[in-house]
């Protein structure tokens, strides 16, 4: 599954990196560093596709692969093109897009790409 949404510009930088560009509040956890620069509505929508992200990972573990892809990279700009993403987030499962915060949709789609458990 790959999720097309604008993330924090910090995160995914490594630590050394910020030590070196001197951007390191190292009294933070790294994804939350800098993120007080940005605006109230856009960090709730953060916060929640994270929270999403996690609990689909937890709950699908190794049987799916997230890969999240800011729009504002080279990945993310082809991303977005390829799949005529018009919103964020959007989710691409299986070559089928699910955008915006349906989780019912979402959960069918993944359901529909997985396929029945395997015991």
């Amino acid at each position: 599954m790959e999720v097309i949404a604008p993330i924090p510009e910090g995160w995914g930088i490594c630590l050394s990196c910020e030590m070196l560009m001197a951007r390191a509040d190292l009294n933070q956890a790294p994804a939350e560093r800098g993120l007080e620069d940005y605006p109230p509505d856009w960090l709730e929508d953060f916060h929640r596709l994270s929270d999403w992200v996690l609990d689909l990972s937890a709950r699908y573990g190794d049987r799916v692969l997230i890969r999240i892809w800011d729009p504002r990279s080279m990945q993310g700009v082809w991303k977005s093109i390829r799949y005529g993403v018009r919103r964020y987030p959007t989710f691409i499962v299986a070559g089928r897009k699910v955008s915006g915060w349906d989780t019912r949709q979402l959960e069918q789609t993944l359901a529909q790409a997985l396929g029945p458990v395997q015991a």
